[in-house]
């Protein structure tokens, strides 16, 4: 088997337990355009840009928005959580991430979340443990999309065979396979069923290590 160079995180739900604080601001914005969403439409449509969200549910409903009010809808979504998550990686996260930068492995974090929105969550401490941060303000196309994950296997300098990703939801799955990489999914917000399509799903952090 080729050495694992490189692990590419993604951060929702992955790395920090912010979920409950997207799904909040979601249901509280979306609330307004009289748009109710339950906790597992957003967890698994998690990792896609905030844009695609919006469209879709509005087509779904037949709604007509106005440009202005997509911006405006997302401009307060992304307002509402930041006060909302959680700030710091999720602890048993940030251990498997400081001993596989000890043991050589590069770290870097892929993310559908903006680059203030993530400097909001990630503590500067932590953010110095990736080598490369991958946020939505360095792609057009979200995931499902390989584009985020091309984006950073290119900037780490390894072949896609040379990388692994850690992802949790179906989006972030496709997404990493489609670039060509061994993906595994870990359990912290869905279960193993809506997971499958992930090379291995784990449970814990540090099996993530045993892995690799």
């Amino acid at each position: 088997m080729i050495r694992t160079k490189a692990v590419l995180f993604d951060l929702d739900g992955t790395l920090i337990a912010s979920m409950p604080a997207h799904a909040q601001a979601w249901r509280a914005v979306l609330a307004d355009i009289g748009i109710e969403l339950d906790d597992l439409y957003i967890q698994l449509h998690e990792g896609e840009k905030a844009e695609v969200t919006i469209t879709r549910l509005a087509a779904e409903r037949g709604m007509s928005l106005s440009a202005d009010q997509y911006c405006d809808l997302i401009k307060r979504k992304r307002a509402l959580y930041r006060p909302l998550a959680p700030k710091g990686l999720i602890p048993e996260a940030r251990v498997v991430v400081e001993e596989l930068n000890r043991d050589g492995v590069m770290c870097c974090i892929v993310t559908g979340s903006i680059r203030v929105n993530m400097n909001g969550v990630v503590l500067p401490e932590e953010r110095a443990l990736f080598r490369h941060i991958i946020t939505a303000d360095d792609y057009e196309r979200g995931k499902p999309a390989p584009d985020p994950y091309l984006i950073a296997i290119e900037r780490s300098g390894f072949a896609a065979s040379e990388c692994a990703a850690l992802e949790n939801a179906p989006l972030g799955i496709q997404s990493a396979q489609a670039a060509g990489l061994r993906t595994i999914a870990i359990t912290t917000t869905l279960p193993p069923k809506y997971l499958r399509e992930a090379d291995e799903v784990i449970t814990h952090y540090e099996e993530l290590r045993k892995l690799l």
